[in-house]
């Protein structure tokens, strides 16, 4: 009897097991409690099922997706749309997330150059005109920043589809069961790994570690929740694309690595040049 069962991967199973467990040993128990306590424990047997099934069905109005694990879909397409897709408001707010931190970055990097150069007029002057620059070049620059920040998630996902023989959704939304949404720039699923993709824009060496944090935190936090539904791993694809000719790829990586070992989550770090991007998929402007 119990050889038929088999690997229990389904919420609705374990349920159903729970109760089936709970009903049979309080049935068992109840000859066995004083008189005095029967009248009390027969109410709880009576009124346990109802609580059990009411909080079953306000679990299925609300959060239904949580009750069924990837198998269950004759599709699993299905089960990435079930998903989720970012709204325009989240793409936008995500996008702007995206060219602040490498706009951020870039800024430190200057920073730091600027303060171990050894002629300190230019760096006065230079310190002295920062807050002086041309708005609408400041506009022009930060406009060129989130083309190429879109431009490096749409061909890193390309280039993994193609690589993987997989097909990615774009902007695919994970909410968990305490209603936080996780938004990763690409999802697929295979036989035994759910793939998940997150792009970032490097514009220099400098590795700020909560660009890392932020997305390794998130990682982890929907890993946990995938746990309790389906047996497929989570892998998380971090591409980190190097948006200047200058900048040693190797030591990017390093850094990167440095970081990603602390994390209970396996990622597969992928780091290329935006050139290399382009000239693979003969992009031109």
């Amino acid at each position: 009897m119990v050889e038929k069962i088999g690997h229990i991967k389904n919420p609705l199973t374990v349920i159903a097991i729970f109760a089936a467990i709970a009903e049979i040993s309080g049935t068992t128990v109840l000859p066995f409690i004083e008189s005095d306590n029967q009248g009390i424990y027969i109410w709880f047997l009576m009124l346990f099922p109802v609580f059990l099934v009411g909080i079953f069905f306000f679990t299925l109005n609300f959060n239904h997706k949580v009750l069924y694990a990837p198998s269950d879909y004759k599709n699993e397409d299905n089960f990435l749309k079930s998903f989720g897709k970012a709204t325009v408001e989240e793409k936008e707010e995500k996008l702007r997330e995206e060219v602040e931190e490498a706009e951020d970055s870039s800024s430190k990097e200057e920073n730091v150059s600027e303060l171990s150069g050894n002629n300190t007029e230019s760096q006065e002057t230079s310190s002295t005109s920062y807050p002086h620059r041309d708005a609408t070049s400041f506009i022009s620059r930060h406009a060129s920043l989130m083309a190429n920040v879109s431009l490096a998630e749409k061909l890193s996902i390309m280039k993994l589809s193609k690589d993987m023989g997989l097909e990615f959704k774009t902007d695919v939304r994970f909410e968990t069961s305490r209603n936080r949404k996780i938004i990763f720039d690409g999802l697929a699923i295979d036989k035994n790994k759910i793939h998940a993709v997150e792009v970032k824009l490097f514009r220099n060496e400098h590795v700020n570690p909560s660009r890392l944090d932020k997305v390794l935190l998130k990682s982890e936090l929907m890993a946990s929740q995938l746990k309790g539904i389906d047996s497929k791993e989570l892998v998380i694809h971090f591409m980190a694309v190097v948006d200047n000719p200058e900048v040693d790829v190797s030591r990017v990586k390093e850094r990167l690595s440095r970081y990603i070992d602390r994390y209970n989550v396996n990622v597969k770090l992928h780091v290329i040049t935006l050139d290399d991007l382009k000239n693979e998929y003969q992009y031109r402007p």
